[in-house]
């Protein structure tokens, strides 16, 4: 921003209604003259072109309404309470001159006294906290936004001016400290994997966190340090990192060098804090001279030498502190600051500066102020007398939707993106009202947004229509890929549907020109995590690369009839899980070449995802395929349905005579065989055969506890394999619960007779135990996840793999009953059925 030739500009305007009213018109016409000021502030994105805000003012405005503008205006951010700790610096880009601006000072009085001594140009204005409370770090709990401008205001001051006066371990420790900060959704291993590091290192940079002074091979030191730290949330890091650096440099306090005017002009040092004014001489401790509480007034005058006089009168009788500063800018800067501290104090804005002449000043803070547009699209410029607003439909990243317009407060930026933009998948631009408020208007679908289109239409769309829209939403994308421009927000959310056989994308409020080769760098807090590429959410980079991963989710929304992706785990699950290389199910209605293209996606490696002009040729030869594949499909399905109605009569039948036989304690009959076709069935399906346990010898089952056990557990699980399908999720844990304290009771049988087994078969037993337990522990996370899907299109799929583990379960316990069997045999202790039950069989 040094060297912008539109810092300041003028203009006339007649009064706005919000200009002071006690301030008279400069001409005869009625109007004033118009400065448009542009405030330079601090956020964490790195592109510094956006980091300003052009303030309209009048000559009879003052500094104070001027930075009330820009913190009432939300691009410092929100609900900020600490209004008197901002400050506005202005610096002189060609030489080391600056000056605090006093919130009394006039547009006017500052146009006469400075800038007329320049080129406009050559002026910077900052906003800055300057009047810091005392234990700020608590006060500053209840106003998160003062905090992190702060933050970031000391941490550059740092990174320009002390970074390469501090020892390398403190350098390293800071530096750590604002990647952890900066990368909050990072994992925190991230930066143990050298894709991740390279990154950090190539890409983004290690200057923006270290100084180019340190050590060449930081890597293995900056891991270990980043590791001790990856724990902290923001907040702590941010705290972290005052603490460390106030070790050997104060942010809180200001050191003027100057001269007692009594007193052989001794040179001192004045230091101005939140705790007031104190004196420290060379080599002696400080001396306490006034709270802000105390001092009556201040002023200031300019001496025949050059140098200047500051007076402090404080209250008590005290003498007053007259000291000499090397020039009058220096004695205005102290006087702004103690003043500052008194404002701050009695949270009041009126001044103790007297000024000679003209007593006590005082100002009046302005609320609002018009604002300005920032640029101006004569092609698209409408009159909102044309638009007739209709019922609020949604909100958007920036606003409200109405019917008839999309209503955006300082949504120029948007406009300036959309205005561009012509392709017969991408939401079209109509025009633009410029006059405050800002309104977008925009092609009104009636079809809604595509998310909600597909919970409506579920049962209808068929997997060819589905196919169209990612292909359309395709082209869309390969269209911004070819303008080098990243969307950053694609969601079927962000889809209009248009017909039903077209959808557009639209809401741009995120995106981003980018050049060739570059990415763009966020710091809005509001990012969609489990939409987002690792990279994105590691170290908010965003390509082309980050859309394609973007898209796929996207798909995977369509074919998931709108489910949000990861809805089963928090934010910060996500990236953890990603990592890992955990990525979206299939879902249930998409094929699986097209899964295999959506996984594509989803690489790790940036470089290894398709363009979009490819993914655009692969959804289209997907379209002319799938037809065939759908009717592969419903003949499989129709197979299916067919073999699960055979399965359930032959389960029904068989579990009645089980039913029988456990009545009468009698050896349960084989389950008959299934016919050709149903022998195929996938081994996981839930509608797969569940083997009662038999006895390995003929042996008696008179008072038999494990057999008795073994029983009751398989029966329960064919209950479950019955009632599943009806059985709500809430009755799940009960379910598995009885099968837990079932399989306690078994246990406990099989270690009651276990001393008087066999040892060669005690050691298989007791690792028959051990597998007993972690099928129950599998059978409980499958539970879990049934739950959880219970209203996805995955429930089945999570229903049958409970019912798989709870197979499992039960034919691991026939093993245990096996083993059991054959150590009574060894052992001389098992006794052969009665010859009536034996007879009675054979009758049968």
């Amino acid at each position: 921003m040094s060297g912008d030739t539109s810092t300041l500009s003028w203009r006339g305007r007649s009064r706005s209604v919000d200009a002071p009213a006690n301030v008279p018109p400069a001409t005869g016409d009625g109007t004033l003259p118009v400065k448009i000021i542009k405030v330079c502030f601090l956020s964490n994105s790195s592109n510094l072109c956006k980091n300003f805000k052009l303030v309209r003012c009048e000559e009879g405005w003052t500094v104070g309404a001027v930075i009330n503008v820009v913190l009432s205006s939300g691009c410092v951010g929100p609900d900020i309470k600490f209004n008197l700790c901002y400050g506005l610096l202005l610096k002189h880009l060609k030489s080391s001159e600056i000056h605090w601006l006093h919130p009394s000072m006039t547009i006017f009085e500052l146009t006469q006294r400075y800038e007329q001594q320049h080129l406009e140009a050559e002026w910077r204005y900052d906003l800055r906290i300057r009047y810091i409370p005392s234990r700020f770090m608590e006060k500053f709990q209840d106003d998160r936004t003062t905090m992190l401008y702060f933050y970031l205001q000391v941490r550059s001051d740092y990174m320009h001016q002390y970074a390469t006066k501090v020892s390398d371990g403190m350098a390293l420790q800071l530096g750590c400290l604002e990647i952890r900060r900066f990368y909050k959704d990072m994992n925190p291993r991230g930066l143990e994997k050298k894709s991740n590091f390279e990154l950090l290192e190539k890409d983004v940079g290690l200057d923006m966190f270290f100084p180019k002074e340190l050590p060449k091979q930081l890597r293995r030191l900056i891991q270990q340090t980043f590791q001790g730290y990856s724990t902290l949330n923001q907040e702590q890091c941010m705290i972290k990192f005052f603490n460390t650096l106030a070790q050997c440099y104060s942010f809180t306090q200001e050191r003027f060098a100057c001269q007692l005017a009594h007193g052989w002009n001794i040179t001192i040092d004045l230091v101005v804090g939140a705790d007031g004014i104190s004196q420290q001489n060379e080599n002696s401790s400080p001396t306490h001279l006034a709270t802000p509480s105390q001092v009556c007034s201040i002023s200031c005058s300019a001496e025949n030498d050059g140098r200047a006089l500051l007076t402090v009168n404080i209250e008590g009788g005290k003498q007053p502190l007259s000291v000499f500063t090397s020039s009058l800018a220096v004695a205005e800067n102290m006087a702004d600051l103690i003043d500052g501290y008194c404002r701050l104090e009695s949270t009041s804005e009126t001044s103790l500066i007297v000024k000679p002449n003209k007593g006590t000043l005082s100002h009046k803070v302005l609320k609002s102020v018009n604002l300005w547009p920032l640029f101006s699209i004569e092609k698209f410029k409408i009159s909102r007398d044309d638009i007739i607003v209709g019922g609020i439909l949604g909100e958007g990243f920036f606003g409200e939707v109405h019917k008839s317009l999309k209503c955006q407060m300082l949504l120029l930026c948007n406009a300036g993106v959309m205005k561009n933009l012509d392709h017969p998948h991408i939401v079209r631009l109509i025009g633009v009202v410029e006059v405050d408020p800002v309104w977008i208007v925009m092609e009104l679908y009636q079809l809604g947004e595509l998310g909600n289109y597909l919970l409506e239409q579920q049962y209808t769309l068929a997997t060819t229509t589905l196919l169209l829209y990612c292909l359309q939403i395709c082209k869309a994308l390969a269209y911004l890929e070819g303008l080098n421009m990243v969307h950053r927000d694609i969601a079927v959310r962000n889809i209009l549907v248009a017909t039903p056989q077209c959808v557009k994308l639209g809401d741009f409020g995120l995106s981003r020109y980018i050049e060739e080769e570059e990415y763009y760098t966020a710091s809005a807090s509001r990012l969609p995590i489990k939409w987002m590429a690792p990279e994105s959410i590691n170290f908010r980079r965003f390509t082309t690369a980050s859309d394609v991963w973007m898209f796929g989710v996207c798909v995977w929304e369509i074919f998931s009839t709108a489910q949000q992706p990861f809805f089963w785990l928090d934010n910060c699950q996500v990236i953890d899980q990603l990592e890992s290389g955990v990525r979206l199910p299939k879902p249930q209605l998409c094929p699986p070449t097209l899964y295999s293209l959506m996984s594509s996606c989803w690489s790790y490696e940036p470089n290894s995802r398709p363009k979009f002009s490819h993914l655009a040729c692969s959804f289209r030869r997907e379209q002319d395929v799938k037809p065939e594949w759908e009717h592969k499909q419903m003949l499989h399905m129709t197979d299916t349905l067919q073999r699960q109605r055979m399965e359930m009569l032959m389960d029904k039948k068989w579990l009645e005579q089980e039913e029988r036989q456990l009545v009468t304690h009698t050896r349960p009959p084989e389950k008959p065989p299934m016919p050709a076709a149903i022998s195929k069935v996938d081994r996981t399906s839930i509608y797969r055969s569940i083997i009662y346990p038999r006895p390995t010898a003929e042996l008696d089952r008179a008072g038999d506890e494990v057999y008795t056990g073994v029983t009751a557990m398989v029966k329960q699980v064919v209950q479950l394999k019955n009632d599943i399908s009806t059985l709500p999720s809430s009755e799940y844990p009960n379910s598995v619960k009885a099968l837990g304290v079932t399989l306690r009771s078994l246990i406990q049988r099989v270690d009651e007779i276990l001393p008087s087994l066999h040892c060669s078969v005690t050691t298989e037993i007791e690792g028959t135990k051990k597998l007993l337990n972690k099928d129950l522990g599998d059978l409980i996370s499958k539970m879990r996840l049934a739950q959880q899907n219970t209203v996805t299109s995955l429930k089945e799929d999570c229903q049958r793999q409970m019912l798989a583990a709870a197979h499992t379960l039960a034919l691991d316990c026939k093993n245990l009953l096996d083993a059991v069997d054959q150590a009574r045999v060894r052992a001389n202790l098992a006794k052969p059925r009665p010859i009536s039950l034996a007879a009675e069989d054979c009758g049968e």
